[in-house]
């Protein structure tokens, strides 16, 4: 339970239908470097999964909600859970990058947005280095088969019948010169800390993330055993794929953000520890974070200043999805904001809020289809960044 709910919450409605609007992903800020604008995608349709030929519209939002959505591109190589991965390009100015299609395959793309000039990379992109300088890429076609909802349809896929594939895995994007080249294969994360249960199992690689300085990368891997269901690791490496390790002994990760160069917050555990948020790094053993007030799995994010954690749960029986921060120093949690979740939104087209924050930690952006289709939203946290200051709580005084 919350220990505060925050007062003179502001919720904006920033773009409008007809149309529906989403971002996609918690670990990507959509704001661009001024605040100005944020960037969003518009689909034609939301009740299927995208077939290679549906496109969708990328453009730009005014975050006051007043201008209309203004398209500067177009792409087939997109999915309802994280988008065409579009984000704006660290030091470079007006310019973001996202994904295409080019027949069977997928190449990022770099858009100067004040030029309309693009220049494509060899590999579809994932996650972009704070700094700019390289990118991390997955294999997408792979991921539409073995996580719907999180890949792109229509793909090729060289490796389909290989278990754990010797030319495939991480692949290192170098930004300005548009070359990739593969940094970690899945046969080499396979091999590290051998698990048994791998044995016979296709396995793929999802949700990669690069430490706040670009020293460092994560990715998860996945596999599903004929018994037990899914399992995951979470594996971190050297950019260069070197001095790759698994994180931790636990087979359930799920969601996770980078605390800081060697600290990562993560849900998960079992089976070496309760399912739960737990601090990961630093040289100590795992610590387990706001074990009291955030229970449950969500999209996870620090604030910019690392002060505060944004958070979101799924469903609740009352068919609520729940968008809270929790603060990192003490675990006090304070409920921003309650969001009906439409039934016929489920499985790989459910609208999950993913929190995003602003540069400045003040705001929050959200997909919500509370209203009946799907839409995006701003949340100002100005106020609950003050809302745990000795509010009487269930007859105790939250936390300073």
């Amino acid at each position: 339970m919350p220990d505060a709910i925050a007062a003179d919450v502001s919720i904006r409605r920033v773009t409008h239908p007809p149309g529906c609007y989403f971002f996609g992903y918690y670990d990507k800020t959509p704001w661009s470097p001024d605040g100005a604008a944020l960037l969003g995608m518009r689909a034609a349709f939301e009740d299927r999964q995208p077939r290679p030929d549906d496109v969708v519209e990328l453009g730009l939002i005014d975050p006051s909600g007043g201008a209309p959505f203004r398209t500067f591109a177009r792409t087939s190589a997109w999915c309802w859970q994280q988008g065409t991965m579009l984000q704006w390009l660290p030091g470079a100015g007006n310019t973001v990058v996202y994904n295409a299609r080019r027949g069977y395959d997928f190449v990022g793309v770099v858009h100067d947005l004040d030029s309309d000039r693009t220049r494509e990379l060899e590999r579809a992109v994932y996650a972009l280095d704070p700094q700019g300088r390289y990118a991390v890429g997955l294999n997408f076609a792979r991921l539409a088969v073995q996580r719907p909802g999180y890949g792109y349809a229509g793909g090729r896929d060289p490796w389909c019948g290989d278990d754990a594939p010797t030319h495939d895995g991480v692949w290192m994007i170098d930004v300005r010169r548009g070359r990739a080249r593969l940094a970690l294969s899945l046969a080499e994360i396979a091999s590290l800390d051998p698990d048994p249960s791998l044995a016979g199992c296709t396995q793929w690689l999802n949700h990669a993330q690069i430490a706040p300085d670009g020293s460092r990368l994560a990715v998860l891997h996945r596999w599903a055993p004929a018994r037990g269901g899914r399992r995951t690791r979470l594996v971190t490496a050297n950019p260069d794929g070197s001095d790759a390790r698994v994180a931790w002994r636990a087979r359930h990760v799920s969601h996770y953000d980078w605390r800081s160069a060697d600290e990562l917050l993560v849900w998960g555990g079992a089976p070496v520890a309760a399912n739960a948020f737990w601090l990961l790094g630093g040289g100590a053993a795992p610590i387990q974070f706001a074990g009291e007030t955030l229970t449950e799995d969500g999209h996870c994010s620090f604030s910019p200043d690392r002060a505060w954690v944004a958070c979101d749960t799924y469903p609740d029986a009352q068919g609520l999805r729940r968008l809270m921060i929790v603060r990192a120093a003490d675990g006090l949690r304070v409920d921003l904001a309650a969001f009906h979740a439409p039934a016929r939104f489920d499985g790989p087209l459910r609208v999950d809020l993913h929190p995003r924050w602003n540069r400045s930690g003040s705001a929050l952006c959200v997909d919500s289809a509370h209203e009946g289709t799907r839409q995006i939203y701003v949340v100002d946290v100005r106020s609950a960044l003050h809302a745990g200051r000795a509010v009487p709580i269930g007859g105790r005084a939250a936390a300073q």
